[in-house]
């Protein structure tokens, strides 16, 4: 004879609530906790030896400093670079 499990799922009943803005010093140490973070996964993509993540992250790395560029300074973050040459 087998055994029979029966597996109920509720409903959360739990709602979120919208979350109040950070201030800006909670955002700038948000965005240094993830500099940080993705610096720490590009460093152990490269030991591993896996170019196309490290290039992933090191993409990744730049959109979270243009989006401290954005919050921090009243300039677009490629404005002053010249932009119509290829690398």
């Amino acid at each position: 004879m087998t055994d029979v499990f029966e597996i109920i799922v509720e409903p959360n009943i739990r709602r979120r609530r919208g979350r109040a803005p950070l201030s800006e010093k909670k955002r700038a140490a948000a965005l240094f906790r993830v500099w940080h973070s993705v610096r720490e996964m590009i460093e152990e993509a490269e030991r591993l030896g896996d170019g196309e993540l490290v290039h992933f992250l090191a993409v990744s790395q730049l959109l979270v400093e243009e989006r401290v560029t954005m919050l921090t300074s009243n300039v677009a973050a490629f404005a002053l670079a010249d932009t119509s040459l290829p690398n």
